[in-house]
């Protein structure tokens, strides 16, 4: 009886039957949009938070820069909100290439 183990090198997935390897990727691909949905969520939530506290969007605020009178908060705050506006970036990128992708595979089908 032969066991197929996954090794960093390995390429099991390619030797599953075709029609394993699409119900794989399109479960796969199900599962990973909807968690990149909560997190762009999750971030632009955050990102929306901030603009109600400051009354403005992170673009206008950088090209302002900081009030002189800036607190500690709003240095903090200020570095959480690009946290959180890279992350939306990096997640619609990712969710954009994904949606490509899959939409690409179902044309295959």
């Amino acid at each position: 009886m032969s066991t197929k183990t996954l090794t960093p090198g390995g390429d099991v997935f390619a030797t599953l039957p075709w029609d394993d390897q699409k119900d794989l990727f399109n479960i796969s691909t199900v599962f990973r949009l909807l968690d990149l949905q909560k997190r762009l969520a999750q971030a632009q939530e955050n990102v929306q938070k901030f603009e109600a506290k400051y009354g403005t969007t992170l673009g206008m605020l950088e090209s302002k820069g900081l009030p002189e009178d800036a607190d500690y908060e709003m240095h903090e705050d200020y570095i959480e909100w690009h946290y959180w506006a890279r992350v939306c970036r990096k997640t619609q990128d990712t969710l954009d290439v994904l949606m490509s992708v899959s939409k690409e595979h179902e044309l295959e089908r």
